[in-house]
């Protein structure tokens, strides 16, 4: 391989050169051109490896059957002066050394000193081909030259820089090691261990485990039957149908995993995480980007910062934390504990208890099997179909339940409260917003501040008793009741009145802003206080 470099004769005048490949000043001088060959066959005795120390050149290896080693070399330099370039080249030395442990082969260049008229030019390289014994073990070390290792059904280390890697068809454990250029690994049956910085690493049907650790380049793992671990920064990172299980780690770019059989961990900062077809369950930290998972055979544990958070189908518990961005999760067949700040969050499908934790984001959790706790500040929060108690706590937000197969208990201000078809009984605090209630099937119990109160969907006579209290102040209380309703009313008010449309047996003295008194057997009771506000009892169903 020839690596043209150039420099004025001035700057060479004296000048002692290190040792690089090539010397150059100027294309237009005249190029005199030296090659030769160099080969040589040695005989591999039981338990000698075979040892390459080289540069300048690139080293080619395939591997037949027989036990011996053939080297060929081709040996060129080219110079602006015939005489020193000659000279030089006749002077390269291949040296090939036998021990009762390995064969050495190694390449010796001269000491490079030159001097030219005016301008001038040289440079040199040799190539290596050669064909070894398959189930020899091999050491390989380059500079400057491509290597590529076919065949080797043995252990190898090999390291380069400034030069391509690629190891096909083999087995027995590899170390390959690079830099400033990529690995390619493909068709190899054992252990797989590679080290590179400022190139691309690709690992493609591996009969064994994997270990990659990257710098300044992607890294592309598929078809990998053993476990899978990768290290990479400033690069994308893709592993495809693996046997796991799989450790990523990652920064600056983007991890990618599909197919992968096992449990998963993933660290990354600073680009997306996206999982998919994972057997087992899922681990994942990352920042500044967004994590997407699903279908995945077990629990999944995310935290992120700054990201998004998207969830679907997983086979487990999820548990789920981030800060600047959403999370969306659907189908968790277990319990999901979810926790956000400064975004929305969406929960839906969830087979065990959801316990929820956002600020300055809407919530909404639907489908939670066995009971949701919601903690919202300055949120909005939706829970519907939720299959057992329900708790929700926010401020500054409207909260909406619906559909609650259990109690249902709200602590929230500076909100609006709606509740519907709620099996259970309902406990409500807010303030500065108002309180609807239809189709509870419990005990009421409401006291909101500043903000009107009304309630539908009593039952009536034939009905279990449930009471009712209402608290209110500063706005109006209405309770909707069936005319074959069955309560004991203690009703007050200030600075406003009572009104009933309904039938009732009086005790004791009535006034405009106090009554004591029966709807039909007045077997529950209905307690009613106001201040500034009217309170109306009117029929309905």
């Amino acid at each position: 391989m020839i690596r043209p470099f150039r420099f004025t004769a001035a700057l060479l005048v004296g000048l002692a050169l290190a040792p690089v490949g090539i010397l150059s000043a100027a294309t237009s001088n005249p190029r005199s051109d030296y090659e030769r060959d160099f080969q040589k066959t040695v005989a591999v005795k039981a338990g000698q490896r075979l040892e390459i120390e080289h540069s300048q050149g690139a080293v080619r290896i395939a591997t037949h059957k027989i036990p011996e080693v053939r080297i060929t070399a081709k040996i060129r330099v080219s110079s602006s002066d015939e005489v020193e370039g000659k000279k030089f080249g006749e002077a390269i030395l291949i040296s090939v050394e036998e021990t009762s442990t390995a064969i050495l082969v190694r390449t010796k260049y001269p000491e490079k000193k030159w001097t030219f008229s005016g301008t001038g030019h040289i440079s040199f390289s040799v190539d290596y081909e050669i064909v070894m014994p398959e189930a020899t073990a091999l050491s390989l070390r380059d500079k400057f030259g491509d290597v590529s290792v076919e065949g080797l059904k043995a252990a190898a280390t090999v390291s380069n820089a400034n030069g391509r890697i690629a190891v096909r068809d083999g087995s027995g454990a590899q170390k390959l090691e690079n830099a400033f250029g990529s690995v390619d690994v493909a068709h190899v049956a054992g252990d797989v261990d590679i080290s590179c910085s400022n190139g691309g690493v690709s690992v493609v049907e591996i009969e064994g485990p994997i270990s990659v650790r990257n710098r300044f380049g992607a890294v592309v793992a598929k078809k990998v039957r053993g476990k899978v671990t990768v290290n990479a920064s400033n690069g994308n990172i893709l592993v495809e149908d693996a046997g796991g299980p799989g450790s990523i780690t990652g920064s600056f770019g983007r991890v990618d995993v599909r197919n992968l059989t096992g449990s998963l961990e993933v660290q990354n900062s600073n680009g997306a995480v996206s999982v998919s077809r994972v057997s087992g369950g899922v681990t994942a930290r990352n920042s500044f980007g967004p994590v997407e998972l699903s279908e995945t055979g077990g629990s999944v544990d995310v935290q992120n910062s700054n990201g998004k958070i998207r969830v679907r189908d997983v086979k487990g518990s999820a548990n789920l934390k981030t800060s600047f961005g959403e999370i969306d999760a659907v189908g968790i067949p277990g319990d999901a504990t979810v926790v956000n700040s400064n975004s929305s969050i969406t929960l839906g499908n969830v087979g065990g208890m959801a316990d929820v934790r956002g600020s300055f984001g809407k919530i909404m959790v639907t489908r939670a099997q066995k009971g949701a706790k919601v903690i919202g500040e300055n949120s909005g929060v939706t829970v519907a179909d939720i299959g057992g108690t329900t708790f929700v706590k926010t401020t500054f937000g409207l909260v909406e339940a619906a559909r609650i197969d259990g109690d249902l208990t709200v602590e929230n201000s500076n909100g609006a409260v709606k509740g519907a078809t709620v099996r259970g009984g309902a406990n409500v605090r807010t303030s500065f917003g108002p309180v609807w209630l239809d189709g509870i099937g419990g005990r009421i119990d409401v006291d909101n501040q500043n903000g009107s109160v009304e309630v539908r969907g009593l039952p009536g006579r034939s009905a279990k008793c449930l009471p009712v209290s209402v608290k209110s102040s500063f706005s109006s209380i209405r309770v909707f009741l069936p005319e074959d309703a069955g309560f004991t009313i203690n009703a007050r008010t200030s600075f406003g009145k009572i009104n009933s449309e309904i039938p009732l047996s009086i005790s004791g003295s009535m006034s405009s802003d106090a009554l004591n008194g029966k709807i039909g057997d007045g077997r529950c009771d209905l307690t009613l206080a106001n201040s500034n506000g009217n309170i109306d009892l009117v029929k309905g169903k």
